[in-house]
């Protein structure tokens, strides 16, 4: 019982340290220290950072991802599953700061193997999940391009949420998860295939 409780405690103060400084920043021993054992002890675990590293991305986005997927896969009808995930994935991006920043990390390091095992192993589920509600829901011809589309619309307005708020005319609003799902749901009302029920 001990190994496994040790093995998270080191994945959570890695993941909370990698969220905060970076990777190159936050050295095995530092991640040591932090969870009060012996360097040589973290190499039981994970035989190098870059294993690490994986576990600790892992770690954090598969239970996220999990629950995205139950959501996208709840049995409502299709607008109410499509808005609860979109409300979901909001809420995450602009309330869980350590999933965010190591995301947005993620993207930026652009280490492309890395982006594919976090895609095969963690991402590809709920994404698929997703593909199938707006192939229902939409008229489209290609549901996995409105899915990268919708997608990376939210990512994008998450990561411009931090000049919102310093335009001219913006609103308290328009960096709140629930309004900004309103008004991405009537927009894609209007790609519905059947006229959406006033909700």
């Amino acid at each position: 019982m001990a190994a496994p409780n040790m093995r998270e405690k080191i994945l959570v103060a890695a993941a909370q340290l990698f969220a905060a400084e970076g990777y190159s920043a936050v050295s095995m021993r530092r991640i040591a220290t932090a969870v009060g054992v012996a360097q040589a002890n973290l190499y039981y675990y994970f035989k190098n950072k870059e294993e690490l590293v994986r576990s600790v991305l892992t770690f954090v986005f598969s239970g996220r991802s999990r629950s995205l997927a139950a959501v996208l896969e709840s049995g409502a009808d299709a607008p109410q599953c499509l808005e609860k995930a979109v409300s979901w994935f909001l809420t995450l991006l602009f309330e869980d700061t350590v999933a965010t920043k190591l995301f947005f990390r993620e993207l930026l390091t652009d280490d492309r193997d890395r982006l594919q095992f976090l895609t095969e192993n963690v991402f590809q589920d709920s994404f698929d999940s997703l593909v199938r509600l707006l192939d229902a829901y939409l008229d489209t011809p290609d549901p996995v391009h409105a899915a990268i589309f919708l997608t990376s619309t939210v990512i994008g307005y998450c990561q411009f949420a931090g000049i919102v708020s310093h335009l001219h005319g913006a609103k308290p609003e328009y960096v709140a998860p629930q309004a900004i799902t309103r008004h991405l749901m009537q927009l894609l009302r209007r790609f519905a295939k059947q006229p959406a029920m006033s909700s």
